[in-house]
């Protein structure tokens, strides 16, 4: 068996895959992220399997990618409990623009996460969004 904290620092690596993949709209490493039957719940969610995730993606672009100039997801906090191949995990989030009038904080939030090791990689089964505000002209998740 892996040693707890070589499972908790793949996690953060996941974390931090999954944050630079929809930053920089690289969608297929976005959904290499998720289990085949994860489910995202938030903007708009849930969005239950890949399936349903990959047309989250599809529209991401037009949504919030290319409309809101550097988007970037700044995860901290990660605290993340393993049991063989199943984990938890909660982390903080800042949802952040970037460009000529510097930076942004769209808003805040946190991150509550399912995930299951398949073929030696861990993925996400479920990650809840919680905003602390909505995202201008979108709905809050949850409060």
């Amino acid at each position: 068996m892996t040693p707890a904290y070589e499972d908790k620092f793949a996690i953060e690596e996941l974390i931090g895959r999954y944050n630079q993949a929809i930053d920089q709209g690289r969608y297929a490493d976005f959904l290499d992220c998720w289990c085949e039957d994860g489910v995202f719940d938030g903007l708009g969610g849930p969005y239950v399997g890949k399936a349903a995730i990959k047309q989250f993606t599809d529209g991401y672009d037009e949504r919030y990618r290319l409309r809101l100039n550097g988007l970037k997801h700044f995860t901290v906090n990660i605290v993340s409990r393993v049991d063989g191949d199943s984990a938890s995990s909660s982390s903080h989030l800042q949802l952040v623009t970037t460009g000529a009038k510097g930076a942004h904080i769209l808003f805040t939030g946190r991150y509550e996460d399912e995930l299951r090791r398949e073929g030696g990689q861990w993925r996400f089964t479920r990650r809840k969004l919680h905003q602390d505000m909505p995202l201008a002209n979108e709905p809050a998740s949850s409060v």
